[in-house]
Formats: structure tokens, C-alpha cells, sequence
């Protein structure tokens, strides 16, 4: 099944493939695939409508592998940031226009798009770092605890007796 799943376009064709292929009690719960670099299984109708849209080529230059317009965004943005910032000290050292202007924004673009920390993406990981460095640190159930004249006292130690309180 895994060639007709790559030669078939649409959904509702792959539906109709997996229920004429698997029979009936199989496709009483239909997975759902989408096509991005390789076949992905869907679990929840909802994300079949998130698929990010892509560029497959540019007029009549068909480019070689999809760009998504979050990476074009990437690249467009990290592209300024170099050329307003070109002339500090780490970026004016580097003599190549083609590594300036161009290897750095596709370097940034690729990590920015492709690498993830505990399973975001680098931009989501930054703003969760910092928007807990941000908030305060004692809270109850999701609100800020405030603790008026009574101030926590300093760190209790707690140490375990050998007798557990077993009587004679």
C-alpha cells in the first residue's frame, strides 16, 4: 500500500484507496496523510488544515526542493539583520560577499526551520526561556502569591530518623 499512498494526491482518494485495500473495519477510524517530505500520520482532523503552504517554483524555474514562506520570512529577516549590522566587528570581518549576504541568512533559515529544543522550534524555545525567567516564581494554580508581613523562612532541612516510632 505504502506505493499508492505516494503516488495518490488527494484525502478523499487515499480514503477511498485504504477502504476498497483494507476493507471496511479498517477505515471505520480513517488516518489521515500528509504529503510534506515524506508520508505523515494525522491523528486529529484539525491539523489536516494547518499544512503550511509552500513554493515549488517561481515563474517558470522550478526550484529544487519546496520553500515554505516561514523560511522565506527567516531568510528576508536575517538577510536585513546582516546588512544593517554588516559593518560591527564579527560581521565586518568576514571579506565574501556570498558568505555575507548569502551563506549566513540560508544557515540561519535552516536552523531556525529545521532544529528543535524539547521539541520546539528555536524561536518558541527563546520565548518560553524567556518568559519564565519573566514571571514570578511563587505562584498558586497559575496567580501570583502574595505574601504580605509573613515571609518564607529560610530552607528547612529534613532528616530521617533510623526508628520509625515503633513503640515497645
Amino acid at each position: 500500500m505504502g506505493f499508492l499512498k505516494s503516488s495518490i494526491k488527494s484525502v478523499g482518494t487515499l480514503l477511498l484507496a485504504d477502504f476498497l485495500f483494507y476493507g471496511v473495519a479498517q477505515s471505520a477510524t480513517p488516518i489521515f496523510y500528509e504529503r510534506i517530505d515524506y508520508m505523515k500520520k494525522i491523528r486529529s482532523y484539525t491539523s489536516i488544515w494547518s499544512v503550511e503552504k509552500a513554493l515549488y517554483s517561481i515563474n517558470d524555474f522550478r526550484l529544487p526542493f519546496p520553500i515554505t514562506f516561514t523560511q522565506m520570512t527567516w531568510f528576508v529577516v536575517s538577510l536585513f539583520a546582516v546588512m544593517i549590522l554588516g559593518n560591527l566587528p564579527p560581521l565586518s570581518m568576514i571579506e565574501g560577499a556570498f558568505l555575507k549576504y548569502f551563506g549566513i541568512p540560508v544557515a540561519f533559515t535552516w536552523f531556525m526551520s529545521t532544529k528543535t529544543f524539547d521539541g520546539k522550534k528555536p524561536y518558541g524555545f527563546l520565548k518560553s526561556v524567556i518568559a519564565y525567567a519573566l514571571r514570578p516564581k511563587l505562584t498558586y494554580a497559575g496567580k501570583k502569591v502574595t505574601l504580605g508581613r509573613n515571609q518564607p523562612q529560610e530552607a528547612i532541612t529534613a532528616v530521617r530518623s533510623e526508628f520509625y516510632g515503633i513503640s515497645n
